[in-house]
């Protein structure tokens, strides 16, 4: 289903539900019927193979040799029709009990953290929910509720909850439990019996797509088409009821911890994020000055977040996040809208949430398991990125090196300034070149990655200006077209300019369809 199609159906789809929801609601039921029946055809499908070749086998036991002279007689054919109906037999079987695999993390047991598992057989008396098999610790800026079924798309299934350790350590603890509660939610049915079972369907049919993608033969030929077909259609048509659902978890946090808990979590995991994201930045540029990844990160992470982030910079971030779209199919509404479907009027959005006073979420719940939780965890970060990362440290000292070397020249050549240029332009972000990159590409205009540069120098100064210089490199070299519609796109997506952001990115998917079809 392409993107404006899929829009064009939630669109219809919302008017529907407001105006007819049990209408609604009942297409919905019929839909995950036809769902089911898709299913059993793959499964019948399957069966009747396997019924065919126990059928044959078992006809050659008990006939004996009025079997086997048949088979004699009719051997080639059999041959020629039971090596593909193997195949695809095989392949289906395969398909349907390829297991998920197990979601990564350090496991957290009862004993380590009795804090932490008493808050959650609390939530889950009072959301009168499944528990978790599973409690994992992971180095993410998030919380999550994973099912994994026990044998592929059948079996019972076990329930891992997945615990940002960056997350707990610079949040409440009753704001921690919100977010948890969120996810919680889903899992429990607070949003009601038929919506739960739609929001775990949706995720079930994600899977099945993933898997028939390795049916082969016949069945394949048989079964994809439809399941391509339904997974895309049954998301759109389900849509509105999951993104009602998401208010639904909302409210259900809300129950458990508060309102205001609830709506301080919602910005305070806007704030922490870029802030993460930014420490890891500030973290991986280090690479051109030590050769190995630091070891400290998760306590160096610690320490920062007690510490007050910038006022403005919280501002800032949480003004981009209030009214911020996520992907055309994610179900998550805007945070302004959880917002206002939480407090109202009585939470100012624009408001930061209150400075985090008193034990945070990772030491309260985790207790004296936290320092080696820590530890584990930075640990398998560091082990992670060794490789690369010293590969990287090495291929920055002779680009150092080399920038130095050409620094050093007395008369350099034309395609010598240009590398000048570029490696300061890459190794010194700090420094605006956009003036001698302009001179030189007065000097040489047909130089297209003169022009690149002087687009991409622009740009980061903020300059539209960068977009003519990024044009005439286009225009130069085509085979530039690709890497010049990515910069543009994302600047001008930074300044809100969607529309002609769009432009650039459809000139992009038509460079991309040359090159594919050329190559």
């Amino acid at each position: 289903m392409e993107v404006d199609d899929f829009k064009r159906m939630v669109a219809r789809l919302e008017q529907e539900s407001a105006h007819a929801p049990r209408r609604y609601r009942a297409k919905v039921a019929a839909l995950a019927l036809l769902g089911f029946l898709i299913l059993g055809l793959v499964l019948a499908a399957v069966g009747f193979g396997l019924v065919a070749l126990v059928g044959i086998a078992g006809a050659m036991l008990f006939t004996g040799g009025a079997a086997l002279l048949l088979l004699l007689k009719l051997g080639k054919l059999l041959f020629l029709l039971a090596i593909p109906l193997w195949f695809t037999l095989k392949s289906a079987v395969q398909a349907l009990f390829i297991r998920l695999p197990v979601p990564g993390g350090r496991e957290i047991t009862r004993a380590e953290a009795p804090a932490l598992f008493a808050a959650l057989d609390d939530m889950r008396r009072k959301m009168d929910g499944p528990r978790f098999h599973h409690v994992l610790v992971v180095n993410e800026v998030n919380a999550a509720v994973v099912q994994r079924p026990a044998f592929g798309l059948i079996g019972w299934p076990r329930n891992y909850l997945l615990l940002g350790l960056p997350l707990l350590e610079c949040i409440a603890p009753d704001e921690a439990l919100a977010i948890v509660a969120h996810e919680y939610g889903h899992l429990a049915g607070s949003h009601g019996r038929f919506s739960a079972f739609i929001y775990r369907l949706r995720h079930t049919w994600s899977m099945v797509q993933a898997y028939m993608e390795h049916f082969q033969g016949w069945l394949g030929r048989l079964v994809l088409p439809l399941v391509r077909w339904y997974g895309p259609y049954f998301n759109a048509y389900t849509y509105v009821l999951a993104r009602a659902d998401e208010y639904n978890a909302d409210a259900a946090s809300a129950q458990l911890v508060g309102a205001s808990s609830a709506a301080h979590a919602l910005k305070r995991v806007n704030l922490i994020a870029p802030h993460y994201d930014d420490y890891l930045r500030r973290t991986l540029e280090r690479v051109g000055d030590e050769a190995a990844p630091p070891s400290d990160l998760l306590h160096c992470w610690a320490t920062e977040v007690r510490g007050d982030m910038q006022e403005a910079s919280m501002k800032r971030w949480l003004d981009e996040a209030l009214d911020r779209e996520g992907h055309f199919t994610d179900t998550h509404p805007t945070l302004r809208a959880r917002l206002a479907a939480l407090s109202g009027d009585e939470h100012p959005f624009q408001a930061l949430p209150p400075a985090l006073s008193g034990e945070a979420a990772s030491q309260a719940w985790l207790g004296a398991a936290l320092p080696a939780l820590r530890q584990q965890l930075q640990e398998q970060w560091a082990a992670e990125l060794s490789g690369g990362w010293s590969e990287r440290h090495a291929d920055l000292r002779q680009q150092r090196a080399r920038l130095a070397e050409l620094r050093a020249l007395d008369a350099p050549d034309t395609e010598q300034q240009l590398e000048l240029l570029r490696l300061a332009l890459f190794l010194e972000p700090d420094n605006d070149l956009s003036a001698p990159l302009a001179a030189f590409t007065a000097a040489h205009p047909e130089h297209a990655l003169g022009h690149y540069l002087e687009g991409l120098a622009r740009l980061d100064k903020g300059e539209r200006d960068g977009l003519a210089a990024l044009g005439r490199a286009m225009a130069l070299d085509p085979e530039a077209t690709k890497a010049a519609c990515e910069r543009a796109h994302a600047f001008l997506v930074e300044r809100g300019e969607t529309g002609l952001a769009e432009e650039y990115a459809a000139r992009w998917r038509e460079r991309d369809l040359f090159e594919r079809q050329s190559g």
